[in-house]
């Protein structure tokens, strides 16, 4: 169940790509951190977060507005940064490894804000948890297989989108492909603020 729902492309498998253009460590910060922060929503739906969420349409349109707006900064600060000739060397060193942790925080941050990943919590746990099992420890279990799932999911995609690298090297190209990954998350962002 974790692996089908975490193959389906959504903004986290946009980031990891994006990151992959900049180089495999970025890309696979990313996908780690797009890992915990799903197995911060289990935690969320263990003690009942998420289904505060699920029950509260403010708190639930507040946490989709916040995303929405990330993702929207996201694609207009990378949109940005192409425009001024920044584009995607793969860094190295102390500025690779202080990239590789902002490049985390990325992850962590539109993971946390895409309430959606709560109310599956909260959806599909209930049908996938025996009766004879507690409820927190089965959640918790779950949460840790799916943020494993989630991470080594997402560092095999980083290394395919890294490897891209190797044959997109050409500035202009890189432009194009950062640009385009830009538009598709500033529009990511406003679907997710207009859908209900």
């Amino acid at each position: 169940m974790s692996l089908l729902l975490t193959v389906l492309p959504g903004p986290d498998t946009l980031l990891v790509v994006r990151s992959g253009l900049r180089g495999r460590r970025q890309a696979i910060a990313v996908g780690l951190g797009t890992a915990v922060a799903a197995f911060g929503w289990g935690l969320a739906a263990a003690f009942g977060v998420a289904a505060l969420l699920q029950h509260s349409a403010a708190a639930f349109t507040a946490v989709k507005l916040a995303g929405a707006a990330y993702l929207v900064f996201l694609g207009v600060r990378t949109f940005w940064r192409t425009r001024q000739g920044q584009v995607s060397a793969v860094p190295t060193g102390a500025e690779g490894h202080h990239n590789a942790w902002r490049a985390a925080r990325t992850g962590l941050v539109a993971g946390l804000l895409n309430p959606k990943t709560g109310l599956f919590y909260v959806a599909v746990l209930p049908q996938i948890i025996p009766e004879t099992e507690t409820v927190l420890p089965s959640t918790l279990l779950f949460a840790t297989v799916d943020a494993v799932v989630v991470a080594l999911y997402f560092v095999l995609l980083a290394w395919f989108a890294a490897l891209l690298t190797n044959w997109l090297r050409r500035p202009r190209t890189l432009r194009f492909m950062e640009r385009t990954t830009a538009v598709a998350l500033m529009m990511l962002g406003i679907r997710t603020a207009l859908e209900p």
